[in-house]
């Protein structure tokens, strides 16, 4: 996402008239879908290890209740959750990153928008 959002700002600080932004526009389009599903599939991920997590910690809560020898009983459980919470927090800051590089990417759409002329006035 890097080498693409550094290739399309590259392209839009060339002043050359014969430049054709239909081109661009249409192929930054196309990454924007790729992205898009990308960001879709990580969005699952996270939702998956979220839930995950939950259901270890009302399992947590639960042997608790039931059991009075708790720090014995469920280590391996706390150990489960305490990894499933790294990685959820993994998760989170990549999926971040992944949206913020999309939003990104639409202001960059936008400017390529101006400079094609298509849209007149945008903002």
């Amino acid at each position: 996402m890097k080498e693409h959002i550094s290739f399309i700002e590259k392209a839009l600080q060339k002043e050359n008239d014969n430049f054709d932004w239909n081109v661009l526009s249409d192929f930054n389009r196309t990454q924007i879908g790729f992205f898009q599903h990308e960001r879709l599939a990580h969005l699952w991920i996270t939702f998956f290890f979220g839930l995950m997590f939950f259901i270890s910690v009302i399992a947590e809560l639960w042997l608790i209740n039931t059991r009075y020898d708790l720090i014995f009983s469920n280590t391996g459980l706390l150990v489960i959750s305490v990894i499933l919470l790294v990685m959820l927090g993994f998760y989170v800051v990549h999926y971040f990153i992944l949206e913020n590089g999309v939003q990104k990417l639409y202001r960059l759409e936008k400017e390529i928008a101006k400079r094609s002329r298509k849209i007149e006035n945008l903002k």
